[in-house]
């Protein structure tokens, strides 16, 4: 039966559902789009990575698997994260799942390849620090003043959504320095944080969440940034919360710059809860879900109402 629903130019799974893309980036020419994927199913109840590759972001080759739910640092899901390049190696940082007994323990893992398709785990991970929930995740990587910095989308134990900030010299060892970013319009926690360069300038994209503290369920969620700057390991925002897409499907944005110098954006192309999803026409042809079109960054205007605008790449 011809599928009518395909997509021609979106970067769909040829199975199972796909959600946020992961770890964007140029590396020897080839640009990787991973991607969470639970390739058994139409649900959310396995996580690992995917991965799409590409030389010129047209023409996509999907890899299949990329990162597993091999360890028990990660045996109940790979969740969300980034990726960069240093001392021409690709170095993949990602949220280990792991539940005991029902309860949640995050993990903040690394997985560095050479050039080959392999990514080789680190053993160990960075446990969450005291002041956060198990709600602790999505390490986004960005070089800043000449260190590296993790941020990190988090819940208070207040419940309160935030950004956690880690800095490191080498990408190996990290020190923790706090709350990046707090304000109540966080809502409940914070997930996917990406922070864009603009050098004074930075653009914080942000995901809050509404949850129901018990049951621990989502509400709802959409994807925002603020513009504004940073002091030491800080982020000041100048404006109020503007949503990055008026869509209704638009979700999880990840920004990466390529070897052009082009700040390039992927999102996850769905918000739908579970009912919805029941209803996703594809399902019919064995998958659900896609990710948006790149978008790159063309024109940053300064203004009281400041915006950026985004075309399709």
């Amino acid at each position: 039966m011809e599928n009518i629903h395909k997509n021609i130019l979106h970067l769909e799974p040829s199975r199972g559902l796909l959600n946020d893309p992961n770890g964007l980036v140029q590396f020897n020419g080839k640009y990787y789009v991973f991607h969470q994927w639970n390739r058994f199913g139409l649900d959310h109840s396995y996580k690992e990575w995917g991965l799409f590759t590409s030389s010129d972001l047209l023409h996509w080759h999907h890899e299949g698997s990329a990162i597993l739910p091999d360890s028990m640092l990660d045996k109940d899901g790979i969740y969300s994260g980034s990726a960069t390049v240093a001392n021409d190696q690709l170095h993949v940082f990602f949220t280990g799942n792991s539940k005991q007994n029902g309860q949640r323990k995050s993990y903040q893992r690394q997985a560095v390849s050479n050039g080959n398709f392999k990514l080789i785990k680190k053993e160990k991970g960075l446990e969450t620090p005291d002041e956060f929930t198990e709600h602790f995740c999505d390490p986004y990587i960005i070089k800043n003043n000449g260190e590296w910095q993790m941020l990190l989308g988090a819940q208070t134990k207040k419940y309160q959504g935030a950004i956690a900030i880690y800095t490191s010299p080498d990408l190996y060892s990290w020190d923790y320095r706090g709350i990046y970013f707090g304000n109540p319009i966080l809502d409940q926690m914070c997930e996917c944080p990406n922070l864009v360069d603009f050098g004074e300038e930075k653009v914080l994209l942000v995901c809050p969440q509404k949850r129901q503290i018990k049951p621990d369920k989502d509400i709802s969620s959409y994807s925002g940034y603020f513009i504004g700057r940073q002091n030491k390991y800080r982020f000041l925002p100048e404006n109020r919360i503007q949503k990055l897409d008026q869509g209704f499907d638009f979700y999880a944005p990840q920004v990466f710059t390529d070897e052009k110098g082009r700040k390039i954006m992927f999102a996850w192309m769905s918000r739908m809860n579970e009912s919805q999803e029941q209803q996703c026409l594809t399902r019919e042809y064995g998958y659900i879900h896609c990710l948006t079109l790149p978008r790159k960054k063309v024109n940053f205007i300064k203004s009281r109402l400041r915006n950026i605008e985004m075309l399709l790449s």
